[in-house]
């Protein structure tokens, strides 16, 4: 049994799943892509960022990131687990795990967020009595019990080989992360010294709070230490992946995000003075996107708040390549049927880019019907960048349509765009 779970910690997404990925329920599906090992239910709701259940209203052909897609529009029955969402993603070739949705059909969907979006592979998907099966359980999942205040005796994991990145960049974690009842906690000092969210702790006689203020500071932005009387050190962790028993304190936490309270999926605990909170959804309370690579062992944490159009951002056009220290390119605007453009990078203080003019395809490098250089679409807010999902529609009408490239050209740079539902961006968002 020791042996079977070392495995499993391996392998395991932010999670350990108590039950041993061989014994699952259902054949594997049988599809040129390969998963590997089958999953149990709860392994697959453990990995989650969301879950939900419903209706496909509409599916169509979208790009994001430069590649293209199949985007499911849902009409949800039941949200049984994460924030509430309509879309998913998923890959528009079978070759590649794209799951084979049908408009009018109902799913039962365990979505992630590596893509940065809630996408889903042909083995994230379930239908008809394994659906029927597996949801009376889900509605259960959620559901976190209380314990009692006070001192605990519990069964930890230690996460001294888990990493840590933001944005690509590896960060540091202190103290130690640790696994604890399917999930991957902690030290509530990471949000406040690496993700520079303030992070305070209220406590009298009566109250616990842990309070959490979105003002963003960047990455390895310094919080006021006088703020907090959080500790960020402990000792006692063992280091390989081998359960411990500890003693952590419970103490009727609770925790605000913005003034807002929500009951998180696991209760924070203090252990040897130190609090640990579950990772991802405190993260995605703060609208962190958390994936994790069970190949190297990595939580990957992004920044994917959504920007509201109060903040009144700017659409901003890139053609990418994806090829390694490539840089991007930026259109400022079309003239004449010919793209102003600059490359994406830093200029020195008191200069000016250099722009320069091509006809689009050139820009593209188009040869024979295809682009070395892929359109993506960002509404652009200071340093913050949020990806638009595009759709088949608007990205060819702007490679065919001069008539498009003009009337999104008064746009780029500026907010004069209808906003766009859902982080998706089509024919009707470009004023004419």
């Amino acid at each position: 049994m020791k042996k079977g779970m070392t495995a499993l910690l391996a392998a395991a997404c932010l999670t350990l799943a108590s039950i041993p990925v061989g014994l699952t329920a259902g054949p594997e599906k049988a599809f040129a892509c390969s998963k590997g090992e089958t999953t149990t239910p709860e392994y697959d709701y453990s990995v989650s960022s969301h879950v939900l259940y419903g209706m496909v209203s509409k599916l169509e052909n979208v790009y994001y990131k430069g590649q293209l897609y199949k985007m499911a529009t849902l009409i949800n029955d039941s949200q049984l687990k994460g924030s509430f969402t309509r879309t998913v993603l998923t890959a528009a070739d079978s070759d590649q795990c794209g799951a084979s949705l049908e408009v009018g059909r109902d799913y039962l969907l365990y979505a992630n967020n590596r893509l940065g979006r809630p996408a889903v592979s042909v083995f994230d998907v379930f239908e008809g009595e394994e659906a029927a099966r597996r949801i009376p359980a889900l509605k259960n999942m959620d559901m976190v019990p209380e314990p009692e205040p006070g001192v605990h005796t519990v069964t930890l994991y230690p996460g001294s080989n888990v990493k840590l990145t933001l944005d690509g960049s590896a960060v540091p974690v202190t103290a130690t992360p640790l696994f604890f009842k399917d999930s991957l906690y902690v030290p509530m000092t990471f949000f406040r010294d690496i993700l520079g969210y303030v992070t305070v702790w209220n406590s009298d006689p009566n109250r616990f709070e842990i309070l959490l203020r979105s003002e963003w500071a960047g990455i390895a932005a310094q919080g006021n230490p006088s703020q907090s009387e959080f500790k960020d050190s402990v000792s006692g962790i063992p280091v390989g992946s081998e359960p411990f028993e500890a003693a952590v304190s419970y103490s009727n936490v609770q925790v605000k995000v913005d003034g807002k309270l929500y009951a998180p999926e696991g209760q924070p605990f203090s252990y040897r003075d130190v609090v640990y909170v579950p990772l991802r959804d405190t993260s995605e309370k703060l609208g962190i996107k958390v994936n994790w690579d069970p190949a190297t062992y990595t939580a990957q944490l992004k920044d994917g708040r959504p920007i509201d159009p109060l903040e009144h951002p700017a659409l901003i056009m890139k053609l990418s390549s994806g090829r390694e220290g490539e840089r991007d390119i930026i259109i400022d605007r079309f003239e004449n049927d010919k793209a102003i453009y600059h490359y994406d990078e830093e200029v020195p203080y008191g200069q000016t880019v250099t722009q320069w003019t091509a006809e689009l395809s050139d820009v593209l490098k188009q040869t024979g019907g295809t682009e070395e250089r892929s359109i993506r679409l960002f509404l652009s807010k200071g340093e913050r960048e949020y990806e638009l999902i595009i759709t088949e529609g608007l990205r060819n009408a702007l490679l065919t349509d001069s008539a498009v490239r003009k009337s999104i050209s008064y746009t780029l740079g500026k907010d004069l765009y209808n906003w766009p539902e859902d982080g998706v961006i089509g024919m009707l968002h470009i004023r004419s």
